[in-house]
């Protein structure tokens, strides 16, 4: 009796040529999905970093005050940033805000002309004693959430410091890793980070790193609200290719999500 080999040989060469098939076919449908996945994280990069720089370029004008200015006053800051129009044209940016350092052989001083000119019943907090102190004198703006940080010293704060020791001693733009902001006075909170411009006097950059410091002025700066921030970049995808989600540093740690 014949045994009907040849059509098992085609079967099974049916079978091979089909699974080889099917891997090609996944193989191609992975590698489609991947390069998906790689074009849209660049352009969520590219999206997020532009919209970054339009900002760090607005706390730049906001530095330039400043540093042209013997003085600005709460009402001369608070037109300056209302020409901006902050909530309608930047979402996520939380405010334009003006840190100033003082030493802390001047604090007491510093308050009292801030009770009389501009915030009665300002106070530096915390206020525990250290060698210095950078308190919030302007938020604009001025709304129940940021009326909460006014007086707040953000160089307090080891995350906030960070940012603000890296930005005074480069002279550059620096930007926080996340933190909670004072801003947070409502049941749902959101992740936060914070952007810093360091102001100098005599209006210019020192050429050193001990120079900078030694005439650092204070800040101008913007806290963030992460995912009003990201909405306002991604709000207008209404089929995104990918769903993705925004970590600070390079893991994926969940106490690290934005």
């Amino acid at each position: 009796m014949r045994r009907p080999f040849a059509p098992l040989i085609v079967l099974g060469f049916s079978l091979l040529l089909t699974g080889a098939a099917s891997v090609l076919v996944w193989a191609s449908e992975r590698a489609r999905d991947q390069a998906r996945f790689e074009t849209a994280a660049v352009d969520a990069r590219d999206r997020i970093a532009a919209r970054l720089d339009t900002y760090i370029a607005m706390l730049r004008g906001g530095a330039a005050l400043f540093a042209s200015s013997d003085s600005v006053d709460a009402g001369e800051f608070r037109a300056y940033i209302a020409r901006l129009e902050v909530p309608r044209d930047y979402p996520g940016i939380r405010g334009i805000g003006w840190s100033r350092r003082v030493p802390a052989a001047d604090v007491a001083a510093f308050e009292a002309e801030l009770r009389a000119t501009t915030h009665p019943g300002f106070a530096i907090l915390p206020d525990t004693p250290r060698a210095e102190y950078h308190a919030i004198v302007y938020l604009e703006p001025l709304d129940r959430r940021n009326q909460v940080a006014i007086g707040y010293d953000m160089f307090s704060e080891p995350t906030r410091r960070a940012a603000m020791q890296r930005a005074a001693g480069t002279g550059s733009p620096a930007l926080s890793g996340q933190v909670t902001l004072v801003q947070e006075i409502d049941e749902r909170k959101q992740a936060g980070f914070l952007v810093y411009v360091p102001v100098y006097r005599g209006g210019g950059t020192p050429d050193t790193e001990a120079a900078r410091w030694a005439d650092l002025e204070g800040f101008v700066y913007a806290p963030f609200r992460a995912d009003d921030l990201f909405t306002g970049i991604f709000g207008g995808d209404h089929e995104p290719l990918v769903a993705f989600r925004i970590f600070d540093g390079t893991g994926a740690d969940p106490e690290r999500l934005l």
